[in-house]
């Protein structure tokens, strides 16, 4: 499966999105055909960087209401199993706020989350599902919905 969309990679659109919501702070700035580029590659980078507990610990951790629902929508079943899991693992309900989230997480370190946590960051790097792939083929199938020229960024 073809990985790009006129010649640019799934992560160079990504950049751009970057460079429109300066990194999600101005996630409003995104349709929602965006923004769900834009969280399913966030997770993804902070995942495969530091696990789930960095994408939650992270300003990234904004968005964890939302990353079942992006990776649903690219057509990633297993991924948005394994992220519902991890979202689940928390007995609170996540602060979309980011001291406050990062307050929270230094609390609930003895409630059992970390292992969950470690679970979802082993299924999520053993999970076969090509999400660049499906992102590249969610970017052509709705390209019309992106307010960037791809040649631009």
């Amino acid at each position: 499966m073809d990985k790009t969309i006129n010649g640019e990679s799934v992560n160079d659109i990504y950049l751009g999105l970057c460079n429109i919501c300066d990194y999600g702070q101005n996630i409003d700035l995104l349709n929602a055909y965006e923004k769900t580029i834009f969280i399913t590659q966030e997770l993804e980078n902070e995942v495969n960087n530091g696990g789930f507990f960095q994408f939650f610990d992270n300003s990234s951790g904004q968005f964890a209401y939302k990353i079942v629902q992006a990776f649903s929508i690219i057509g990633a079943v297993k991924t948005a199993e394994i992220c519902a899991k991890a979202v689940g693992a928390f007995k609170h309900k996540l602060p979309t706020d980011w001291e406050e989230r990062r307050a929270l997480l230094d609390k609930i370190e003895d409630e059992g989350v970390a292992s969950i946590l470690e679970a979802c960051d082993n299924a999520f790097y053993e999970c076969e599902e090509d999400l660049e792939s499906l992102n590249a083929e969610y970017i052509r199938n709705n390209i019309e919905h992106f307010n960037f020229s791809i040649l631009d960024i």
